[in-house]
């Protein structure tokens, strides 16, 4: 939500104060000013992906996740979204992928919202089905995975918190919106 204050002195101050009012009512439909805000909130995005991913240890999903940020116009401005995937089962191994939407791991969710018990307990719980398999403390990864990578067979394995990159990313944006609108008409955008 956008908050607008004033502090006007003079009818000139005041004049000016109704001109700005009446620059951010046209803003919606502002197609100048809605590329500028979609700049600043890709921006954003990749400041946020920097800083929170770097605490996960698969370079290849992150190149995934990365890649699959998608901005779509609307009517009266713009989503911003990732859809990131990848098959839900490990290469080699039979795995039954009948919980995943159309064999699709959801790799957006997972960084957003984490996986397993620790995600749960961190993370949106209306958005992602933790625990199929109602182990009691996460998951275990199948025998022949373990042995391929020398794993005590049935180690335990919580998952990981989310790293709520969106969210993070909302943050940045609603704190910054407000000088974004000002950057843009201090730089002559809209004269």
């Amino acid at each position: 939500m956008l908050s607008i204050k004033g502090n006007v002195d003079n009818l000139e101050g005041l004049k000016k104060y109704i001109e700005y009012i009446e620059k951010v009512q046209n803003m919606p439909t502002n197609l100048e000013f809605r590329e500028y805000i979609k700049l600043k909130c890709i921006e954003t995005l990749e400041k946020v992906m920097n800083e929170r991913l770097g605490g996960t240890t698969n370079d290849e999903s992150i190149d995934v996740y990365k890649s699959s940020n998608f901005v779509e116009d609307t009517k009266d401005g713009f989503i911003l979204f990732n859809n990131a995937k990848i098959p839900a089962n490990v290469k080699g191994i039979q795995n039954d992928i009948s919980n995943y939407d159309n064999g699709m791991f959801n790799l957006a969710l997972a960084f957003e919202y984490g996986v397993g018990i620790v995600g749960m307990a961190t993370g949106n719980p209306n958005a992602w089905e933790y625990n199929i398999q109602n182990y009691n403390f996460g998951w275990y990864l199948p025998n022949e995975v373990a042995d391929r990578y020398n794993i005590p067979r049935e180690q335990e394995f919580g998952g990981y918190e989310g790293l709520e990159i969106y969210r993070y990313t909302a943050y940045e944006i609603n704190s910054n919106l407000g000088k974004w609108i000002d950057e843009y008409y201090e730089r002559g955008g809209d004269n």
